[in-house]
């Protein structure tokens, strides 16, 4: 969809800064996912996710939240708990933490950084609905339809005495 007339971005397409574009919900999700892989990197060199993944998720999060059209917003309140299911196992998968692919010891040591990281996903995900609320109930509020014209009723005429 293009700008209006006026030159002015439509409401459900703004990002936080009203005369911008958001980005689409696919987009902002890449963008999450990127930053949070940024962080996985950054602390591949110790070997463990630690203090730079924490940051680049929850920044990845916020920052995706920031920038998503108005009417994406539903997408990138529900996207913390997604990445984290998603990311920390397969980093652990990939980084070759137990020597066979299904074995209990596999699924323990993929699983207990997954739940250790609960609190971080809960509080992330907390921290992205407040804005997204904000965003759109107080920063944002839907004005685009006109209120309905008042109408005055009157009785029907049998019923006027």
């Amino acid at each position: 969809m293009s700008r209006r007339r006026s030159g002015r971005v439509p409401a459900d397409e703004r990002s936080v800064v009203s005369s911008m574009r958001g980005l689409p919900a696919w987009t902002a999700v890449l963008l999450a996912v990127a930053i949070s892989l940024t962080g996985v990197a950054i602390d591949s060199v110790s070997g463990e996710l630690g203090a730079g993944f924490t940051v680049a998720f929850v920044l990845g999060c916020v920052v995706s939240v920031l920038a998503i059209s108005r009417r994406s917003l539903f997408v990138a309140g529900v996207q913390p708990p997604i990445i984290m299911t998603l990311l920390v196992p397969l980093v652990y998968v990939i980084s070759g933490a137990g020597a066979d692919v299904f074995s209990r010891t596999q699924i323990v040591s993929v699983a207990l950084p997954l739940a250790t990281r609960f609190p971080l996903m809960i509080a992330t995900t907390v921290v992205v609905v407040a804005i997204a609320l904000i965003r759109a109930f107080v920063l944002e509020p839907r004005s685009t339809r006109p209120a309905a014209p008042y109408i005055q009723r009157t009785a029907p005429a049998h019923a006027r005495r």
